[in-house]
Formats: C-alpha cells, structure tokens, sequence
C-alpha cells in the first residue's frame, strides 16, 4: 500500500502567499475592507446604513460631503440648550447618531435661507417639529423628556462645531414609517427617522 505524500510547508507558503496578494488586490478595489484608511473620513455620508440596519442606505452617495459644523457655543443659552436637549430626545433619542441628525437637520435649516436664521426660532416655529408642541393634542411633549447622555453629547457636539452627519441640503423628516413624500427624494434612515430632501435645494 502505498502512503499518501505529507504537505510540505513550501506548498503551504505558497498557497498562503498567493491568498495574499489576492486580497491586498481586492482591498485596494474596496471590495474586501471597505473601511480603507482613504474612505474613513467618508464613511458618514452612508451613516443611514450604519445606524439603521439598512442595509440599501437609502439614496445617500458614497463621497458626499457632511455639511461644515459651525461653533454655536456662545449663541445658545443655558435655558435654551435645555430645551435643545430635550426636543432632539423626543424627535430621535435611539443612538448618538440619530440626536446628532435630528440637531443636524435642525441647523441646516437655520443656515439655509429658507427658514428662520436663529435656532430656537427654527424649534419652535409652528407646525414644525412635534416634539416641541404637538398641534393635534394642543401640548408640549418635550417638557416631560429626559434626554440620555448619548443626545447630550450629540447636541454638544453639534453646538460646538465638532460634527454633523447631514449634507446641508437635508432640511426634512419623517418618522422611520415614511419610506416616501410627496415631492420629496429620500435621503436615507438614521435612527428612527427617515430625511429627505429637495432636489432643487441641492
């Protein structure tokens, strides 16, 4: 009977050597490791997919640019940043980056042009945003919210100029149960919401 031949360890090396190649030529495709050093500082743009179990991201684009985070430390009072706290909760309070959106959303739309250029005007303006005072039950929801310190951390660091994970033409959303708008182009799910946009604010 004859004995089958032991692998030698050259074959093994080989072998080992070709896998190799093979993958540093597929990671510098961004097939294998996505999160390449290059695209790091990109990876916010498809944060609706990161965050929110969607795996489709919405229609979000893989370079696209955060809006700029501009210090608003010193124009946002004590009182103020309170209610900023909790309004941000009772819109979003599932992870940082879902507070961070929805603070997000509420400053490009004070830096646009299309509505009101102080933020507590943009919050409480009417019929705009729930959390603040909800026509339908003639209340104020947010009173009662106690923000986490994952949704204090993310107005923080919004206020502060530290970050944001909106481009600057996202001014809208919707619950998480909104797939579409009327008019609208979807940009993508973060937390528990779903952002849109319109295509001539782009």
């Amino acid at each position: 009977m004859k004995r089958k031949r032991k692998l030698t360890g050259i074959p093994v090396l080989i072998v080992l050597g070709l896998w190799f190649l093979w993958a540093g030529k597929v990671s510098a495709s961004g097939m294998f490791f996505p999160f390449v050093a290059d695209d790091w500082i990109l990876i916010d743009s498809d944060i609706s997919s990161v965050y929110s179990g969607n795996q489709n991201g919405g229609e979000t684009l893989a370079k696209e640019t955060m809006a700029v985070p501009v210090n608003y430390d010193q124009k946002i009072t004590p009182a103020d940043r309170e209610i900023l706290y909790k309004v941000v909760s009772q819109e979003c309070d599932t992870c940082y980056e879902g507070s961070l959106a929805v603070i997000s959303c509420m400053l490009n739309r004070m830096e646009s042009g299309k509505y009101p250029d102080d933020l507590m005007d943009v919050v409480t303006e009417k019929a705009q945003f729930t959390a603040y005072y909800d026509r339908n039950t003639g209340t104020y929801p947010y009173l009662s919210r106690k923000p986490s310190k994952e949704c204090i951390a993310a107005v923080d660091d919004a206020l502060a100029g530290k970050r944001r994970n909106l481009p600057s033409y996202i001014l809208y959303f919707r619950s998480s149960d909104y797939n579409s708008l009327k008019g609208y182009k979807k940009y993508g799910k973060i937390g528990d919401n779903t952002y849109f946009y319109k295509e001539a604010d782009r």
